[in-house]
């Protein structure tokens, strides 16, 4: 069973978090779990990795995650994501993860 810990960080400084258990049997994204749990994490383009407004910055569980796809490695090569950031459309964590997402 995967920990997802995600923090939503304001602009104004305040900060919420939530803690979401898994399996992800069928490998659904980080975006449309945190959505199950009433978390709201960018999603401009509806998940299809065409923009980057579900963007996070991954602080713990990296190791585990797949290798980027080719829509993070064209914005990571038009500095669009840092080295830290994935696309949350993009990972299906199955292990313990801890983002954070700047709103």
């Amino acid at each position: 069973m995967a920990k997802l810990e995600i923090t939503v960080r304001y602009g104004n400084g305040k900060e919420e978090r939530y803690t979401i258990e898994t399996d992800n049997p069928t490998e659904r994204s980080l975006q449309d779990l945190a959505l199950d749990e009433g978390v709201q994490i960018g999603g401009a383009c509806g998940g299809m990795g065409l923009c980057t407004t579900c963007r996070v910055v991954i602080s713990q569980g990296s190791e585990h995650l797949p290798p980027l796809t080719r829509a993070e490695k064209d914005f990571l090569a038009q500095k669009l994501l840092k080295p830290n950031e994935r696309l949350a459309c993009q990972i299906a964590p199955k292990h313990d993860l801890s983002v954070i997402f700047e709103k």
